[in-house]
């Protein structure tokens, strides 16, 4: 009996020792690198309750079981952390795909077409559309609405510059936000010519005729997000920066993911309203499985394409004209002071090397040295060499676009002239400052893929321009930056690095597998690069196999 007894217990902790953890997922036989510390390498990934297990070599498999069709051969795959977009418009983006595309259009009259094929589609309210850019025009000046008062004289049209700082209106637009030639607006300007306004309006004006556009039907509205979101998952993105909402928007796409309509994650920077500040001095941060609150966007002056970017000295290719600064410095100094104990992040547009130093000062001014804070300069495109050390004096994050480079690679001299190039789209400049330049696209003032991020930042060069023109070469990033540029830094630049950024035991499951070496893929080999899958939460969202 006592033999048989000892011959039972050895037998239950012999089959204690050998039960395996149930698991949702297992990620096998791939080539995994997981930008820890360490920049540790694996070959298999055990995920769980949306979350990382267990990284290591193949053979820990063999303590975990999960159902057959989650364990998944990668087949030798490249695997990432999930790809972030550290500056970008979801919303935004959604809402034109509602809307008449007017991207890469070469002249005013595309524009045109395009707007009278999508008019008839959509005979009733407003034409709005998005994308067109005069850059890109044998003319080059601001088109004129006068075609669109004939076309359209009994409804509205508002379309917007690529860049979103910018838009073109007809008369009946103009009459019901009653602009004239007398009009006058803070940070805003209406084009004239002929002592008659053109229809073109810049940056602040842009937003007061925004006032009286419908808003879109609802279901039409969330199908349209739920598209945008497809759009990223195919693209390796597994969490977004929507760089300016104000907080009833924010909380209508909470209610969206409460709902299981959305699932991308998403940190929100929330336009400086006093609704936004009243919600970040009651609540506090923001935060819950698919969602942060826990930032504002300000919006120092306009965009570069559009010379309303603030400059130092007047635009090369307009004398007198230096830009916009779209509110007082006051204001700015104001914002940071309410929104400084709250805990919130303040992150600036600033474009142009007037504004940059103007928001690096105020932020100096309340920062006062080394911190924590974790406030962002976005854009940070045209800085004044001697500024560059400001930006670790208070520790403060350029956040960069390097699209935004090689998209304004073609005019940029003209804008600013040869001289002031130096301080230009500076990436390695200023990730030297704090060590860690977050990435991003800006979409949908660019394309959704943060691949072509990457291509940017390394090659500095437009990866669908057939001449692969480079553009200020000494400031591109290594293979190694610019992939922590779209994942850990992005995080860090959000706050996020805890749960994101990196392939670690207990992070959130995101994953990016490409079919090739991110970092070892030459320039001309780039283009053919696929994702493959996108895992994000522990749940497979894009999948090419």
């Amino acid at each position: 009996m006592k033999f048989i007894a000892i011959l039972t217990l050895v037998s239950c902790l012999f089959a204690c020792q050998n039960k395996k953890e149930t698991v949702d997922m297992i990620l096998y036989n791939g080539q995994v690198l997981t930008l820890d510390d360490s920049l540790t390498t694996a070959t298999c990934i055990v995920i769980k309750n949306g979350k990382i297990l267990a990284l290591g070599n193949d053979e820990i498999r063999d303590k975990y079981t999960c159902v057959t069709n989650q364990l998944i051969d990668l087949k030798q795959s490249f695997v990432y952390p999930g790809f972030i977009d550290a500056h970008c418009h979801f919303y935004g983006y959604s809402k034109t795909l509602m809307n008449c595309d007017l991207t890469d259009t070469k002249s005013w009259q595309e524009v045109l077409e395009r707007l009278e094929v999508f008019a008839k589609k959509n005979p009733d309210s407003w034409l709005i559309g998005r994308g067109w850019d005069q850059n890109d025009w044998d003319n080059k000046s601001f088109p004129i609405n006068e075609a669109l008062n004939k076309l359209f004289p009994n409804r509205g049209v508002f379309l917007q510059r690529i860049d979103g700082h910018a838009a073109i209106c007809n008369q009946y637009a103009l009459d019901l936000a009653k602009f004239n030639i007398d009009t006058k607006i803070m940070g805003g300007e209406l084009i004239q010519s002929n002592n008659k306004l053109t229809g073109v309006i810049l940056d602040n004006a842009v937003d007061s005729i925004r006032f009286f556009i419908p808003n879109s039907p609802q279901k039409q509205l969330i199908n349209a997000l739920k598209e945008t979101e497809t759009h990223c998952y195919k693209t390796g993105l597994t969490t977004l920066a929507d760089a300016g909402l104000d907080i009833e928007t924010a909380l209508f796409l909470d209610s969206l993911y409460q709902q299981k309509e959305l699932s991308i994650y998403q940190y929100i920077m929330l336009n400086p309203t006093p609704n936004g500040l009243k919600f970040a001095q009651e609540k506090g941060i923001f935060e819950n499985e698919h969602l942060k609150i826990s930032s504002f966007k300000l919006y120092a002056d306009g965009a570069l394409g559009s010379r309303g970017a603030k400059l130092k000295k007047s635009y090369c290719d307009q004398d007198q004209h230096n830009g916009l600064l779209l509110n007082s410095p006051e204001y700015f100094n104001q914002w940071c002071s309410w929104i400084l104990p709250t805990g919130y992040q303040v992150n600036t547009h600033c474009i142009g090397d007037s504004a940059n130093r103007l928001l690096l000062e105020i932020y100096g001014k309340h920062l006062k040295g080394k911190n924590d804070e974790r406030w962002r300069i976005e854009h940070a495109q045209v800085i004044d060499p001697k500024d560059f050390e400001l930006f670790n004096k208070f520790s403060i994050i350029p956040s960069v676009q390097p699209t935004h480079a090689t998209s304004d690679g073609p005019w940029m001299e003209h804008r600013l002239c040869s001289h002031r190039l130096r301080g230009a789209y500076a990436y390695q400049t200023l990730l030297k400052q704090n060590g860690y330049i977050p990435l991003g696209t800006d979409f949908p003032v660019e394309g959704i893929a943060p691949l072509n991020t990457y291509f940017s930042a390394v090659f500095r060069a437009n990866i669908n321009d057939p001449k692969q023109t480079v553009y200020l070469k000494d400031e591109s990033l290594s293979p190694l930056e610019a992939l922590y540029g779209i994942t850990l830094w992005a995080a860090k630049a959000c706050k996020l690095e805890h749960r994101k950024g990196s392939l670690s035991k207990g992070k959130d499951a995101d994953i990016a597998i490409l079919d090739k070496d991110l970092l070892k893929t030459s320039q001309s080999e780039f283009k053919n690069i696929k994702v493959k899958m996108t895992i994000s939460a522990g749940q497979i969202k894009h999948n090419e196999n």
